[in-house]
Order: structure tokens, then sequence, then C-alpha cells
């Protein structure tokens, strides 16, 4: 077996020394997890209670960092309370039904209307547009000097 150096193959300067360690943390950390079920939580009459909730990224926009962002606050208020002995209710998952669905639809039924089907978008009235913002910055430009 080919003995592990700490740097990747082909860049000689890239340590993977870090990425190494996570990598061998992971297993036995995941099992700790679940030995102690630390991601299962059983209500216990009596404790003080705490929900926490994250507004679900609808399914006709991308996910992106500020998701990441808001729901790393959220993870971090209810690990953070259930340590204090708190009783915590985290609902999540991704909203799939109501008003989006029919939003999306309709997006793309005016599309279709717009540009058929296929759609042939109409690049030239987009490129005269452009062209004509450049003309009356020009002059704009024109004028001040």
């Amino acid at each position: 077996p080919k003995k592990k150096t700490g740097k990747s193959e082909g860049k000689e300067n890239q340590s993977t020394e870090r990425r190494d360690l996570l990598i061998a943390m992971e297993e036995p950390t995941q099992t700790l997890w679940q030995r102690n079920h630390a991601f299962e939580a059983d209500a216990e009459p009596g404790r003080p209670k705490f929900m926490v909730t994250f507004p679900y990224p609808y399914m006709n926009g991308y996910l992106h960092l500020g998701h990441a962002f808001t729901i790393s606050k959220a993870e971090f208020a209810a690990g953070y309370q259930r340590l204090k002995g708190k009783n915590v209710l985290f609902p999540f998952g991704f909203h799939c039904t109501g008003m989006p669905i029919p939003a999306c639809a309709q997006r793309l039924q005016d599309e279709m209307k717009e540009f058929g089907t296929p759609p042939k978008f109409p690049i030239t009235q987009l490129q005269e547009q452009k062209e004509e913002q450049i003309k009356t910055k020009s002059k704009k430009k024109k004028k001040k000097g």
C-alpha cells in the first residue's frame, strides 16, 4: 500500500493534512452520536420548552449562502437550549406545496405564451435596448463636458 504523505498528488504545495484529520474523526464521531442518540429527543414532561423555526426554502428559488447563514443560527440556538436541559423542537423541511407551485406554473405558462414552445427569446430587442442605453449614457457625458 502507498504511504500517505499528507500531500495531494500533483500538488506538492497543497497539504491535505487537515482534510485527512477531519475524515479520520468523522466515523468515530458519528458512531458516538448514534450511540448517544445525539440528534434524537423525547419530550420529558416538566422540562422547559424551546421551539425554533426556519423559513422553508421554496422550490421556486435556489439555495444560497444566506440560507446556510440563517439556518446555522437556528441550529446553534436549538443545540444550546438542548444543552441547557430544555425540550427542543426544531422542525425543518423543504416546502413543495402551496403557492410557489401555482406561481411557478403560471410563470411558465406566461413565458410559453410570450416566447413560444420551444422558446424564441427576443435577443435583437434586448440588444437594441442595450444600444439605446449606451447612446443615452454617452449623450449625458457629452452634455457634462
